[in-house]
């Protein structure tokens, strides 16, 4: 007696739903042909081939970014290197010229005349012998 009155009560159910749409949760869901989800499926096929072309040239323009981006890399890198030999050269040469300056300052000391070199006092000794 119940398997006939479930039965029943499902038949009735299933008589009330249309063909086409179903209701679950309160919310109608619509069902479609065979041709009708071919169909679908073509048409979302068509876009996504359209985002994969678009997908696919900007790949293609970032591998040419990163192309660009290494050789100015590796021209950064030259010329960071012949900046390090350059510095120091420089480096070298500014030690060399604070050699020679120091060697330029004990050449004038060497050259300045000494006290006993001093013409006025050869002058004034003269005087005084000549005096005498």
């Amino acid at each position: 007696m119940k398997i006939l009155k479930y039965s029943l009560i499902s038949f009735l159910i299933l008589s009330s739903i249309d063909g086409n749409q179903i209701q679950k949760d309160g919310k109608e869901i619509t069902t479609f042909t065979k041709e009708q989800a071919l169909e679908m499926i073509k048409a979302r096929d068509a876009q996504w081939e359209g985002k994969l072309a678009k997908a696919d040239s900007l790949i293609e323009s970032q591998k040419v970014v990163i192309s660009d981006s290494e050789d100015l890399i590796l021209e950064i890198e030259e010329g960071a290197k012949i900046e390090a030999v350059l510095s120091a050269a420089k480096s070298r040469q500014i030690k060399l010229l604070k050699s020679r300056d120091e060697a330029n300052v004990k050449i004038i000391k060497a050259l300045e005349p000494k006290w006993y070199q001093n013409v006025y006092l050869w002058l004034g000794i003269g005087f005084l012998i000549g005096k005498v």
